[in-house]
């Protein structure tokens, strides 16, 4: 019986394309901590119907995960922020083949963070905005009835 070796097929990126990479990443992190201090703010300012509403252990899933997000997302600033300082081995114009090699392999780990931190994020916040919809709209209901 013959067993068959799969290969991975690995896309080697130039330094400008990683770069432009990283560079799209730190704005859409920094615009995601921007986003995250909003949707923070929305569940304080309903924190009182939140608690009427009897749905404060679903309210409290929601903030903590919105937290770790808000860590996440600090770290993953932070990690980025190195990465683009140690993007110089790429381009300095010496033969450092093994630094290479690791800061390639760091920025398809970095890849696959991201993608999974974003699908996180995305998921997060869909149920802060389900939330406060379903907040907002007992609050219209109340005052209709009044």
């Amino acid at each position: 019986m013959k067993t068959e070796k799969k290969t991975k097929i690995v896309e080697w990126y130039s330094a400008d394309r990683m770069h432009n990479m990283s560079k799209t990443w730190l704005s859409e992190l920094n615009f995601i901590k921007d986003e995250q201090v909003f949707l923070e703010e929305l569940l304080t300012d309903y924190t009182h119907k939140i608690v009427r509403a009897e749905i404060l252990d679903r309210a409290k899933i929601v903030t903590t995960a919105l937290l770790r997000t808000a860590r996440g997302n600090q770290s993953l600033i932070n990690d980025l922020t190195k990465h683009e300082k140690e993007l110089s081995v790429m381009i300095d114009g010496k033969d450092e083949i093994e630094k290479e090699k690791q800061y390639k392999e760091d920025h398809i780990a970095l890849t696959k963070t991201l993608s999974s931190f974003f699908y996180d994020y995305k998921a997060v916040k869909f149920e802060v905005f389900e939330l406060v919809k379903r907040l907002m709209k007992t609050d219209k209901d109340e005052h209709l009835l009044n």
